[in-house]
């Protein structure tokens, strides 16, 4: 079943990256976490992703929405992480600097330097959340740190309900055009 779950989550990602602008990135691909050791630095890079562009949306965006996104998605994130790093300290494992991975820094560079940076921002904002459920959903279903997956589980919703937001925001925005 576990697995049925990534297969459907990476579809619904193909499916929705093929209706990209050329400014998104690729399509998210399946994601199997089950160790802390990949877990603990993937949704710290995201976390960091989501407050980075969040941050450059607040000093490029004009749209009312698209900001009000960008600051939930700061005041969520950062929780997230602080919360991640609370179970992460209180399990006795290392936390990893903050840094984004090479492809968050490519993610982050394409919406920085994208002509239309509302619609590159939504874009990417779309697969980062694609992503982080995927990957929260395999970790709380298969972590082996239980504190740790009890702590995926819990964040979900949250993940959940911002992509659904982003795709109301991408349905707006396309819908504009």
């Amino acid at each position: 079943m576990n697995l049925k779950i990534v297969l459907v989550a990476s579809a619904m990602a193909l499916g929705v990256a093929g209706c990209m602008t050329p400014t998104a990135t690729a399509p998210v691909a399946p994601i199997a976490v089950t160790t802390a050791a990949e877990f603990i630095p993937t949704a710290t890079s995201s976390n960091l992703f989501e407050i980075e562009s969040s941050r450059l949306a607040l000093q490029r965006s004009r749209d009312p929405e698209v900001r009000r996104f960008a600051q939930q998605m700061i005041r969520d994130h950062n929780a997230a992480t602080r919360r991640m790093t609370s179970v992460v300290r209180r399990a006795g494992l290392p936390m990893p600097p903050p840094a984004m991975n090479a492809k968050h820094q490519q993610m982050l560079a394409t919406v920085q330097a994208a002509p239309d940076f509302d619609a590159a921002y939504v874009n990417a904002q779309l697969m980062a959340h694609q992503e982080a459920v995927a990957l929260f959903t395999s970790y709380s279903q298969n972590g082996d740190v239980p504190q740790l997956a009890q702590f995926a589980g819990a964040t979900l919703p949250t993940l959940e309900m911002h992509l659904e937001h982003v795709q109301g925001l991408r349905g707006g925005a396309a819908r504009a055009m």
